[in-house]
């Protein structure tokens, strides 16, 4: 088989299937022409990664499991992990039900566990794009998307996303920018990453107060962006890169709308985006 017909008989990504190929989990033979060939053993492999992943293992321990061919050991090991994180996330419900005032908290408990049963659409993009490309993207985005997919309108708009990451060129990054990246991904957790976006937030909602504050110090970046210490840093090139993407893939004309249908938060966090650029060209007007 070849790329698209995997995709077919799998129902993974070709950047998925081109990432579990990068983590050595398959190995397809190249043939004459220079096309990937994948054979009977590859197609169940992958079939049984798509399982895997679905079942929220990681690519590490996917690996594992493969390699040992589904010992019990290894498979024992991500239930134990899975079982410690239910357990947290157990006793953390518990005591936001207790905070719960006046509330009833059996009618909450069964709300919780509703939504337990459906995932995300981070989680779900997640495990279409392993890898850096995915985790890039929804940690852009991830507030809004931590609901899970309601509405006729947001599986269609969940649809065209998937469509666009998976057909688009990804921006063309340096190894060692990318290298530097991936390492700071590690750091930002989902912790790190709510605490930072929940302050960009309140900045975008109220940036007549902020720009009142802190009016100096952004005059002094936007002077330090123009530098050519700026542009020479890996932050620097990534957002030129990045914005030359968004302005000739499509990103702003087909991703941007259809994250804007997909999650009601973002639509709301977009127009508040508009509001605040606005004040921000009135204080700013020398700036692009």
């Amino acid at each position: 088989m070849k790329i698209n017909e995997v995709c077919n008989a799998t129902g993974l990504t070709k950047k998925a299937i081109n990432y579990y190929q990068k983590k050595k989990i398959i190995d397809p033979k190249i043939d004459e022409s220079g096309y990937r060939q994948f054979n009977e053993f590859e197609i169940e492999r992958l079939k049984q990664v798509s399982i895997l992943r679905s079942l929220g293992l990681s690519v590490l321990e996917i690996k594992r499991v493969l390699d040992s061919k589904f010992s019990k050991e290894e498979l024992r090991k991500s239930v134990i992990r899975k079982q410690l994180e239910n357990e947290l996330s157990e006793k953390q419900t518990q005591l936001l039900e207790q905070l719960s005032d006046g509330k009833n908290i059996e009618e909450i408990n069964k709300e919780i566990l509703e939504l337990n049963r459906k995932k995300s659409i981070k989680e779900k993009l997640l495990e279409v794009f392993p890898g850096f490309y995915g985790r890039f993207f929804v940690s852009h985005f991830s507030q809004f998307l931590e609901e899970p997919i309601k509405t006729e309108e947001q599986r269609k708009a969940y649809k065209v996303i998937v469509s666009f990451l998976d057909q688009v060129d990804p921006p063309e990054i340096s190894d060692e920018i990318m290298s530097q990246f991936e390492e700071g991904m590690d750091f930002w957790t989902d912790e790190k990453l709510k605490e930072v976006e929940e302050k960009r937030q309140q900045n975008i909602e109220n940036p007549e107060e902020f720009l009142d504050e802190y009016s100096e110090t952004v005059k002094q970046y936007q002077v330090f962006k123009e530098s050519s210490e700026y542009k020479s840093s890996p932050y620097g090139q990534l957002m030129e890169v990045m914005k030359s993407f968004g302005q000739t893939s499509g990103y702003n004309d087909i991703f941007i709308p259809a994250m804007r249908k997909l999650s009601p938060s973002y639509e709301e966090y977009y127009q508040n985006l508009l509001k605040a650029n606005e004040v921000f060209k009135e204080r700013f007007p020398d700036f692009k």
